[in-house]
């Protein structure tokens, strides 16, 4: 489990429990509140199961890639393949 601490603006700072650096997580205001993402860190983990990338890369059916965060990268496409 993370460590939180208070932060000075009254924001939330949480401590990596991998590798004790501080984590950030993705945030978006959709006009009747604020939807959160996962707490992540760039060593990898997240406090998400399923986005955490501490065993190595993961990638969902359709060839995305996951980030800590929740994000999913689209599959790389080769310039040959699109002419």
């Amino acid at each position: 489990m993370p460590v939180l601490w208070p932060a000075a603006l009254g924001g939330t700072v949480v401590i990596c429990p991998n590798c004790g650096a501080d984590c950030w997580r993705d945030s978006a205001d959709v006009g009747v509140g604020i939807i959160y993402g996962p707490w992540g860190c760039p060593c990898g983990w997240s406090e998400s199961a399923e986005y955490n990338l501490l065993d190595g890369p993961k990638l969902t059916a359709d060839g995305y890639e996951l980030d800590q965060w929740g994000g999913a990268t689209p599959p790389q496409v080769l310039e040959s393949e699109i002419r």
